[in-house]
């Protein structure tokens, strides 16, 4: 084998220092320095896109935070919004309310009104036949006829009892 020849040796060492020089070179002065750009640039997108996502996400906080703050104060606008409505609804109500009972209670007394004038009038007659009935009735019992005063006022003293 030509590689374990010691007369070859020197000549071996020599090209094997040209070559790792060459080499070393190449990648201290090239590859190395790319490598080492390539990774800066990428740490100092990945920090960049690190702090705009955490700006966007404080920026979402508050955002949900707005809405939520919006949200209830929709809420307890509709809630009061609907209390008002109710309120409203409820004094419209009472006061159609009161306008019927008074309305009913004035049909009322006018009817009443009606009703005792009417029953005066039938109590007015029924006295005046009660009082020419029972004369009739002790003529023909063969008593004598009481005078129609005595008999009103026989009449009345039992109405009032």
């Amino acid at each position: 084998m030509p590689q374990l020849d010691p007369s070859t040796f020197g000549s071996q060492l020599f090209w094997l220092l040209v070559c790792f020089g060459a080499l070393y070179l190449v990648l201290s002065f090239i590859v190395i320095p790319r490598i080492s750009n390539t990774l800066a640039t990428r740490a100092e997108t990945l920090e960049g896109d690190l702090a705009e996502a955490e700006k966007l996400r404080g920026q979402a906080e508050t955002a949900l935070k707005a809405y939520e703050d919006a949200l209830a104060e929709a809420r307890s606008r509709a809630l009061a919004l609907a209390q008002e409505m109710r309120a409203e609804v409820q004094a419209e109500t009472d006061r159609q309310k009161a306008e019927l009972d008074a309305k009913l209670a004035e049909q009322a007394a006018a009817a009443d009104a009606t009703l005792m004038s009417a029953r005066d009038a039938a109590m007015a007659g029924l006295t005046d036949a009660a009082a020419g009935l029972v004369g009739d009735v002790m003529q023909a019992i063969g008593a004598d006829k009481a005078s129609d005063g005595d008999v009103k006022k026989a009449l009345k003293k039992m109405a009032a009892e």
